[in-house]
């Protein structure tokens, strides 16, 4: 072989240790797995130890002040169509609500905050915030039983929705803290 490696720190004279040398170290240390273990979590704890978990604020999983406070207010929302999508003659039109409850209408009317019922207008503009909305009107119908659904036929062309929320006594809930209560999309039914 060639000549005998030489580190930097080893003292010139000396050449690199004979592998057994390194055997008999080693077992002054202990085993070899033990050795390896114990280094092996030694790397681990410093590199635990050198890192820094990021702000929240950097890590996406705290909302901004503004979708924190709008993630809160109450809203409507079609759950099965979309604005702008196509869909047959027949279809059934699925509604959600966040953060309000849908009850049935109760006899007498009673009205109780937090609490209503759906109304879809097809074709026609929603009602005005505030707006009582006339029970057998033909283009606003009510789910004054508090249901969620409805199966529907449609002439093919474009169609306007929207959902509305009322109170017990059919009344659009009104303020700027129910405006998401409302919701219009258009949809295209194709035969």
């Amino acid at each position: 072989m060639g000549a005998p490696l030489m580190r930097a720190f080893d003292h010139p004279t000396v050449t690199e240790p004979k592998e057994t040398d390194m055997i008999s170290r080693i077992r002054r240390f202990g085993s070899a797995p033990s050795l390896a273990a114990l280094m092996l979590a030694a790397l681990w704890l410093a590199g635990c130890a050198s890192q820094e978990p990021p702000p929240e604020s950097e890590t996406g999983s705290e909302p901004p002040p503004a979708a924190a406070a709008a993630a809160d207010l109450p809203r409507v929302f079609f759950v099965n169509v979309e604005d702008g999508g196509q869909y047959p003659t027949e279809q059934e039109i699925i509604f959600g609500v966040e953060n309000f409850d849908i009850v049935p209408v109760e006899d007498p009317m009673v009205v109780r905050p937090g609490e209503g019922h759906y109304h879809l207008a097809v074709d026609v503009p929603c009602a005005a915030a505030g707006e009582i909305i006339v029970q057998g009107t033909p283009s606003y119908i009510h789910f004054g039983d508090g249901s969620d659904r409805i199966t529907m036929q449609f002439d093919s062309g474009e169609h306007s929705l929207c959902l509305q929320v009322a109170d017990g006594e059919h009344r659009v809930i009104a303020g700027p803290e129910h405006a998401g209560l409302t919701q219009e999309i258009h949809v295209t039914v194709v035969e």
